[in-house]
């Protein structure tokens, strides 16, 4: 799972928005994918499926969300320290203009990463991602403790 699916189903994942529901069916996936690895549990001549605490016990890895997670963070920090004339620092940094539509409005990216920041406990994440080493050792305390799970 580790090396052959994630890298697919990961890729470009930096820039997703996450609602529940999607985090729900990655995590859904995940597990499907864990089950046909690990196989049932056989207990007194009978067969069951594993259930999902005793996947991630084998498993010993985050989960899909946390990784998605990490990684927009990651991807976060290096655009903050990109230079402005770059067309993805550009994206960031600049208003669309307009109106968004009427009803709730839609995630956005950079709330997104501000929430994951906070879970971790970074305020003013824009200062913190301006230092690499700091950012680097702020992700990698984040993926130990595995602060970014649902």
């Amino acid at each position: 799972n580790k090396t052959l699916i994630r890298p697919v189903l990961t890729y470009a994942s930096e820039t997703w928005t996450l609602n529940k529901q999607d985090i729900n069916r990655l995590n859904i996936f995940e597990r499907k994918i864990l089950r046909a690895i690990f196989g049932p549990v056989q207990i007194k001549n009978e067969w069951r499926i594993r259930y999902n605490n005793e996947l991630y016990k084998l498993y010993k890895e985050p989960n899909i969300a946390a990784v998605i997670r990490t990684g927009r963070l990651r991807w976060a920090g290096h655009l903050i320290r990109m230079e402005d004339s770059r067309p993805a620092k550009r994206v960031l940094l600049n208003n669309p203009g307009g109106q968004r539509p009427r009803g709730r409005p839609r995630a956005r990216w950079e709330d997104d990463v501000e929430r994951d920041a906070g879970n971790i406990g970074v305020r003013n994440w824009t200062n913190k991602a301006k230092q690499r080493e700091e950012w680097r050792r702020l992700l990698g305390t984040a993926r130990t403790l595995n602060g970014l799970s649902c």
